[in-house]
């Protein structure tokens, strides 16, 4: 990788005075900044910079400060932006594939709709970032500090959260599919009407979360922390439930078609059909 090679703008069609000064208009008119028609992509990295649309593609951003930049349409897929700053950065409509981001430091920053496939987010601080309908197939998050992440209609197939911290974060309507987040945690988190199917959640934390109507079909909970989670209308068909802690766990009208519950601890849980489980039962509730 070059340092700092000169980025340039995405090309777009030359247009005359006239259309530009409509579309500034237009853009006035919808509430939108006109800072993007301003951006300077050969300016150096700095807190606040506009690099609306530019092309970084491969360039090596390495420990750059850029708090607070609008980098929204930002082409960097391959970007070295290891121990970078992007703390409140906008991110969205990026392309951002295969960009490594370890040790990175970006919170609250905004990557709603960005295409993250393949990218490095390993042991970055990630608290309050937003990801809605984000593509994240293949990411790696291991290890991350993801505390009230907001992932609502993102696409997360295949990606690695082993032992990262999602803390109250929004999984709503996504697509967690064969994700592996083995002792990750997950406490308080939103899961409603997520797909998680053949999901690994192997010694996984999910005490008080909300899984009500996910699809947990052939999911791997085995010694996870379910306590207090809702489960309502959730499909566990074939999900393997071995040593979980399923005490005081909502599982009403729960799909457990060949679900696997030995040894699963289910004290004061409420059963598929409304029943309240005594306290001390186990594999079923008494």
């Amino acid at each position: 990788m070059t340092r700092m090679r000169h980025p340039r703008r995405r090309s777009t069609p030359a247009t005359s005075t006239g259309r530009l000064a409509i579309s500034l208009i237009t853009g006035l008119f919808l509430g939108l900044s006109v800072a993007p028609a301003l951006a300077n992509c050969n300016e150096e990295p700095r807190p606040g910079i506009s690099w609306y649309g530019c092309d970084f593609t491969g360039a090596d951003l390495r420990d750059v400060d850029l708090s607070g930049a609008l980098l929204s349409r930002l082409d960097a897929d391959g970007a070295d932006l290891r121990n970078a700053t992007l703390e409140r950065a906008v991110l969205t409509e990026a392309s951002l594939r295969e960009a490594d981001f370890r040790g990175a430091t970006m919170r609250r920053a905004d990557f709603g709709a960005a295409d993250l496939s393949g990218a490095r987010l390993s042991d970055t601080r990630l608290q309050d970032a937003r990801f809605t309908s984000a593509m994240l197939e293949g990411v790696d998050f291991s290890g991350s500090d993801v505390r009230g992440g907001r992932f609502d209609g993102a696409r997360m197939q295949d990606t690695v959260l082993d032992g990262a911290r999602f803390n109250d974060a929004r999984f709503y309507n996504a697509v967690l599919r064969n994700i592996s987040a083995i002792d990750t945690d997950f406490s308080g988190s939103n899961f409603s009407q997520a797909n998680l199917s053949g999901a690994n959640l192997e010694g996984a934390t999910l005490r008080d979360a909300d899984l009500g109507r996910a699809r947990l079909e052939d999911v791997n909970f085995r010694g996870a922390d379910l306590r207090g989670a809702n489960l309502d209308r959730a499909s566990l068909a074939g999900a393997d439930l071995t040593d979980t802690d399923l005490r005081r766990a909502n599982l009403r009208d729960a799909d457990l078609t060949g679900t696997v519950l030995d040894g699963a601890k289910l004290g004061n849980a409420t059963w598929v059909d409304g029943r309240h489980c005594r306290p001390r039962s186990i594999e079923s509730c008494d």
